[in-house]
């Protein structure tokens, strides 16, 4: 990541210089002024900041493929998410956090660390039992390392660490970069400056994107293999119902066993992507207030531009619209798995589920179109810029 940030950021500079597109009834500004920006310049912050979002966003599981476009695809498909639905990454890592720590608290008497539990849910930890390869995700999955039949069971938290693509330098680029445009959009309102759409739905992106950095810090990025963990050689019990001394027998631990999961799965348990073996009783409740919180987050950000100018008034609405569904589906989806025992059944829990998710796919495609087109009639303070911003380090 930061090879490809010292290229495109002077890409960026290079866009402040292009010609600032002023319409014929605003004052004659000096476009080659460091006081003034272009629309170029404009979209290039705009995409770089993205950028940085999406790449932070990108932590992906380990993939079981040799084939280097399906461990891409399935980068971009993270990217995406991360793009168009960013309060969804976002309750994933918060997801992902906690259900690590509770990995590690199970393991604390072998010195597990969250690193050790991250590395778990990415699918770092495998069982070899001959031809066959299990993978160890769930808390239950993990029980193998505790029940005496693998061979040295231990990692470091350097060892996972070593297999990170990820360093210290590179995420305090990355968070250099997202301060600065906050700062620099909150600097503009102080100002008096008009703010554009691309940059109100920047600023939503990059607020979305900061918890990651606490939330996934432990986590490791981009590792490739897992960690092979290999059964001791026992040998074969004389008859099929020999049992061992606590009258159990030795032929299941032997087994690859499929992932155990709790019995009722929660839509925001699918979406999150995430195998959650749920213990506490209020984790389910935990998760869906953690998403719940940042999607209301996401959609009141985008309501700081409810008295912008827009191009025109049908324009102004359907923001305005877009920004208030993107507020109210995660309530309505919130209510309705609270009282799906008592009123509702299944079927109708998931049908406004389905309802509500293609309201809020809707609004967010509403929202990039807006603050795309809005690009073509700007207001004349858009063009301005606060100057000691520029002083600020940033990319």
């Amino acid at each position: 990541m930061l090879p490809l940030l010292l290229v495109l950021s002077p890409l960026v500079q290079l866009a402040e210089a292009a010609p600032t597109n002023i319409t014929s009834e605003s004052p004659a500004y000096d476009a080659t002024s460091c006081s003034y920006r272009s629309v170029w310049s404009i979209v290039a912050t705009c995409a770089l900041t993205m950028l940085v979002c999406v790449w932070n966003a990108t932590y992906p599981n380990i993939v079981p493929a040799e084939r280097w476009y399906t461990v891409a695809l399935h980068r971009g498909v993270l990217g995406l998410v991360a793009l168009l639905a960013p309060e969804i990454t976002t309750a994933r890592a918060v997801a992902e956090w906690r259900y690590a720590g509770h990995i590690k608290k199970d393991f604390r008497d072998d010195q597990w660390t969250r690193t050790h539990g991250f590395f778990a849910l990415m699918g770092g930890f495998a069982v070899q039992d001959g031809p066959q390869r299990k993978i160890l995700k769930t808390r239950r999955d993990l029980c193998y390392l505790k029940n005496g039949t693998i061979v040295q069971p231990m990692i470091t938290k350097e060892e996972i660490s070593d297999r990170s693509k990820s360093d210290g330098l590179g995420n305090a680029l990355l968070i250099l970069q997202l301060s600065w445009f906050i700062l620099q959009v909150v600097a503009r309102a102080s100002n008096h400056l008009a703010t554009t759409l691309l940059e109100i739905d920047t600023l939503a992106l990059a607020v979305l994107s900061l918890p990651l950095f606490y939330f996934w810090w432990s986590k490791p990025m981009a590792a490739a293999y897992p960690h092979i963990f290999y059964l001791r050689d026992i040998p074969e019990p004389e008859t099929s119902s020999s049992l061992d001394g606590d009258g159990q027998t030795l032929a299941p631990l032997l087994k690859v066993h499929a992932i155990i999961v709790s019995p009722k799965r929660y839509w925001w348990q699918e979406i999150l992507g995430v195998a959650l073996d749920v213990k506490h009783d209020d984790d389910g409740l935990y998760f869906a207030l953690a998403l719940l919180i940042v999607w209301i987050v996401f959609g009141a950000l985008h309501l700081i531009a409810w008295d912008f100018q827009f191009p025109s008034h049908a324009e102004k609405i359907m923001w305005r619209v877009a920004s208030l569904v993107l507020i109210a589906a995660p309530c309505v989806c919130f209510l309705a798995q609270q009282i799906d025992d008592k009123y509702l059944d299944a079927d109708a829990t998931t049908s406004i589920g389905a309802c509500v998710l293609v309201l809020g796919v809707v609004a967010r495609l509403t929202l990039l179109i807006l603050m795309l087109v809005s690009l073509r009639d700007l207001s004349a303070s858009a063009y301005q810029t606060v100057s000691w911003t520029s002083y600020v380090p940033h990319l």
